[in-house]
């Protein structure tokens, strides 16, 4: 037991040393590979915003939280298909197929709902940062 618990102790300090020492030799070259990434990356000119950002959100009002779509209360998910929101097509289409119909209405009414909303916040993350 004490052998065991000796040899574990031996190999935690092997390793712990070899990430120590790993990071003494590395870290220089890792911090010159930094810079020389960030003066690449400042070279660069990036109009912003840019021009087809302005066009899918530029001076748009967010729409609010619950707002009736006719388009979407008539097609459903197919809308969000169409609209190439094929995540949110998916998983409505997937409760309506999995429920044998039973939770249709309600996926309708959810599209009728929130389908601007959604279809806003799609464009948004599109230009997101994460």
């Amino acid at each position: 037991m004490t052998a065991a618990l000796f040899g574990v102790l031996i190999a935690l300090g092997v390793m712990g040393g070899a990430v120590y020492i790993g990071w003494k030799l590395l870290a220089p070259s890792w911090r010159s590979a930094w810079e020389e990434m960030d003066r690449s990356l400042g070279q660069i000119s990036l109009p912003f915003p840019r021009m087809d950002l302005r066009e899918d959100l530029g001076g748009r009002i967010p729409p609010p939280r619950l707002s009736w779509n006719w388009a979407a209360a008539i097609f459903g998910p197919i809308w969000y298909l169409a609209m190439g929101l094929w995540a949110h097509f998916v998983a409505l289409a997937a409760l309506v197929l999995l429920s044998g119909g039973l939770l249709a209405p309600l996926v309708w009414l959810y599209c009728a709902l929130k389908a601007n909303e959604d279809l806003w916040e799609a464009r948004k993350a599109r230009w997101s940062a994460y």
